[in-house]
């Protein structure tokens, strides 16, 4: 494994320092109107976690692969670093964030996009969870398996504070199984190649407009992956309505929304 030669530039007291003074400057506040900003692969911030919550962005996106026991932080088993697991980055400063009161925020999701086997990655997961019950039991944040995930007639089988990204359109599910979808999203690659400058075509937008709307009347909030990183673009999918907004560039974005 890689050694880990990011750990030393994590310390609690200048990231503290880093998040109030974000805080100071009212970033959690975003507009209602706005999509929700999601932190797409939040891991490969230059300051995992904090860096996003200080712009407001309400979802972030963590990979996660199970070795040996841990939950590395990472793409693929290739490209772990030893102490870059989830709890390091990001349960034990979301359990700081409720123990000192840290940022207003109404929702904060934590997509975690499983790249190992689902069964086991998940099962590894929960029981991590049993030492953070602040965030099991907190109203305002919600825990999302993405990637791979079980087969969808057993999410029942996981607890209340466990939800799935459902990542079909035209799938219809019983009830019980529907109440376990947190949001669905799709892959916009399959839909444009449009590369975030300028105008989408008309037959573009009205694929990815309609999407949007189906999501909407089974009552689920919608995100697209893989979509173009530009401020043309967050105009664009802004003004269809979508629910999440991809984005690798957290400072940029909140800026955009929010100015």
């Amino acid at each position: 494994m890689k050694q880990n030669t990011l750990s030393k530039r994590f310390f609690f007291k200048p990231v503290l320092v880093f998040l109030l003074v974000f805080s100071c400057l009212n970033v959690f506040s975003q507009n209602e109107s706005n999509p929700r900003m999601h932190s797409h692969n939040d891991y490969n911030q230059n300051i995992p976690f904090w860096k996003a919550l200080s712009a407001g962005l309400t979802s972030i996106e963590v990979d996660v692969y199970l070795q040996n026991e841990e939950l590395y932080v990472t793409h693929s088993k290739t490209e772990i670093i030893e102490n870059r697991t989830i709890e390091t980055l990001y349960l034990r400063p979301l359990q700081n964030v409720i123990a000192l009161g840290l940022g207003e925020f109404d929702q904060l999701q934590l997509l975690v996009d499983v790249k190992s086997e689902a069964r086991t990655t998940l099962d590894k997961f929960i029981q991590v969870l049993e030492g953070y019950p602040d965030l099991q039991t907190s109203t305002k944040i919600s825990i999302v398996i993405s990637g791979n995930r079980p087969p969808v007639e057993e999410y029942i089988n996981y607890p209340n504070y466990i939800q799935f990204d459902h990542q079909k359109i035209d799938e219809i599910l019983e009830e019980k199984l529907w109440e376990k979808v947190a949001l669905i999203s799709l892959n916009f690659r399959n839909y444009s190649t449009w590369n975030g400058t300028g105008s989408m075509t008309e037959t573009d937008y009205q694929k990815a407009k309609t999407l949007i709307d189906q999501a909407h009347f089974t009552g689920k909030p919608f995100r697209f992956w893989g979509i173009p990183d530009t401020k043309d673009s967050w105009t664009v999918f802004k003004s269809m309505g979508i629910n999440f907004l991809n984005t690798d560039d957290p400072i940029g974005l909140s800026a955009f929304l929010n100015q």
